[in-house]
């Protein structure tokens, strides 16, 4: 004879499992940086170009801060005529220092009427008589 117990944990069972699976959907829209208001940190100058025959975006990052970033990743955006967005990838920059300016370059999987690139995220290396801790943004 089964327990009336055994069926209430089936519900509650159940009821978190469906739960659980709504909180499990992805967003498929385009990437947006995480960090709002980077432009206050970073200076980005790009432009198309070919590497071996196949479309590249290149350019330079320059860390106009007074802290050194760690982690800097950018987002190309490839976009058409309209300015519609045709593709986006992500790149990695790695560190910057206060001043430090980087070359960048990033394939693209064909070429686009213009590109967009902005910075995605980064983390500032903050310095204490502790060592070295980093603040991720976000």
């Amino acid at each position: 004879m089964p327990r009336a117990g055994g069926c209430a944990a089936a519900l509650v069972l159940a009821a978190l499992a469906l739960t659980a699976s709504g909180c499990a959907t992805t967003s498929t829209g385009p990437l947006e940086p995480l960090v709002v208001g980077w432009e206050r940190f970073f200076k980005l100058e790009w432009q198309p170009g070919a590497r071996d025959g196949r479309p590249v975006v290149w350019g330079y990052i320059l860390n106009d801060w007074g802290m050194p970033a760690a982690s800097v990743r950018i987002l190309v955006d490839g976009l058409g005529p309209g300015g519609e967005l045709l593709e986006q990838r992500l790149a990695w920059v790695g560190s910057l220092t206060p001043g430090m300016r980087a070359y960048f370059e990033v394939p693209v999987e064909r070429p686009a009427a213009a590109y967009r690139v902005r910075v995605f995220s980064f983390d500032w290396v903050l310095e204490d008589d502790l060592g070295i801790r980093r603040r991720r943004f976000p």
